[in-house]
């Protein structure tokens, strides 16, 4: 497995015979998607859409999540990136974070999916798809992370996804069982 991981990552990763044009432009793509994708849900909020901003609040409460079980892993299993390791090349100014996984492959995959599941608008959740996929390609060209901790990264948002959806679904049951048994009370007094 490791092999694999080593064998994808000196793929892609850009090496000194790379075009400059293309190792901007994966710079560009390491941190631009997730602005982008930020920038546009705000529009969105703004212009005060029923389906959007009913899905908010779950959206931000997974991504929130994602962050938290981001930092449990973190705190168990130490960040390895590929500088540390002297593998490869690195292409951003700047040390590793010190996080098992940093935000960049966290942060765009959950709230793909977070918008995928609560927004379902197929339009925004497409380009938001295009986005996440983009900036996993521009963080291992510029030798952020290996492949391996962007899957680990979009499994990490889609157990934050799913604790959500969870607690989100208890609490509407929670709150039909409370209101039908107080209904339920009236009509019998």
């Amino acid at each position: 497995m490791q092999e694999l991981n080593l064998d994808l990552f000196t793929m892609i990763n850009a090496t000194s015979d790379t075009a400059l044009w293309l190792i901007d432009w994966g710079r560009f793509l390491s941190w631009w998607p997730q602005l982008i994708a930020v920038s546009g849900l705000l529009i969105l909020i703004l212009r005060k859409n029923d389906d959007i901003l009913g899905g908010i609040l779950p959206v931000l409460a997974t991504v929130g999540v994602a962050i938290c079980l981001n930092h449990l892993v973190a705190w168990i299993y130490p960040l390895i990136t590929p500088n540390d390791i002297n593998v490869g090349y690195s292409w951003m100014r700047g040390a590793s974070l010190g996080q098992w996984m940093g935000a960049y492959p966290i942060f765009l995959s959950t709230l793909t999916l977070g918008c995928i599941i609560w927004f379902r608008n197929y339009v925004v959740s497409s380009c938001l798809l295009g986005f996440s996929a983009a900036n996993a390609w521009g963080v291992i060209l510029v030798g952020n992370y290996f492949p391996s901790q962007i899957l680990l990264g979009m499994v990490i948002g889609a157990a934050s996804a799913l604790v959500v959806v969870l607690f989100v679904l208890g609490q509407k049951k929670l709150r039909y069982y409370s209101t039908s048994s107080q209904k339920n009370l009236s009509i019998m007094s």
